[in-house]
């Protein structure tokens, strides 16, 4: 498990950019097949009159398994795309809401003595139709266009985007072992799930690590392409 663990790790923080297709490819199999399982085995025999006997729910499963698959491969990675885009611009926006109009919104409707949701004065925030003031106007149409060009830039950068998250992934598997090998090396009793723990300097150090070593090899020093980093 520790080898295995640090093994995978590595090899997403080295080869993220290479991987990022195969990975995305894997995810999208398994998802539709899992997502195709499920309605063939639990949500389509509910819509069939007579209750299919287990042979005839395990061939229909099957069925919707394969279907699932194809539809995954091609579904799948289109959904990542757009989410990918609809989170930075739903993050973006609300940045910029926070960074521009945060401070007032804060002192007009939260209550520092109160806990929870009591803190916001809902009430409040809906009697003073946000939306109709002017000032509020100008600062939520700024946010949204900051938005929408931090969308079209995700959308852009989508590879890049998959690389960063897989060598996260990669990072995080590796420094989650870094406790564990300290243990073995100091000849103490190894409990991988006991002891597996993130240590954050390791995340950090394998992270930027790991982004060095795709920018060193897709940096665009090669003769040219499109699998470059630059």
């Amino acid at each position: 498990m520790l080898a295995v663990n640090t093994l995978v790790g590595a090899v997403l923080v080295v080869s993220a950019y290479d991987l990022k297709d195969r990975v995305l490819g894997w995810i999208s199999w398994l998802g539709g097949a899992i997502v195709g399982g499920f309605v063939g085995w639990v949500v389509l025999p509910e819509f069939i009159a007579t209750t299919p006997a287990a042979g005839q729910r395990l061939v229909l499963a099957g069925a919707a398994v394969l279907v699932g698959t194809v539809l995954g491969r091609v579904l799948i990675p289109l959904a990542a795309r757009f989410a990918v885009s609809i989170a930075a611009f739903v993050f973006a926006t609300l940045a910029v809401l926070v960074l521009t109009a945060g401070e007032s919104l804060l002192r007009r409707f939260h209550d520092p003595e109160a806990s929870g949701l009591d803190a916001v004065a809902v009430d409040a925030a809906v009697e003073s139709s946000l939306l109709s003031q002017p000032e509020f106007q100008q600062f939520l149409l700024v946010a949204v266009l900051v938005g929408a060009v931090a969308g079209l830039l995700a959308m852009r950068h989508y590879d890049y985007i998959i690389t960063l998250s897989l060598v996260a992934l990669g990072a995080g598997l590796v420094a989650t072992t870094v406790p564990v090998w300290q243990a073995v090396v100091a000849g103490e009793p190894v409990a991988f799930v006991e002891q597996a723990s993130l240590s954050n300097a390791a995340f950090a150090a394998v992270f930027v690590a790991g982004i060095a070593v795709q920018y060193a090899r897709h940096s665009g020093s090669g003769s040219g392409g499109n699998d470059v980093l630059a």
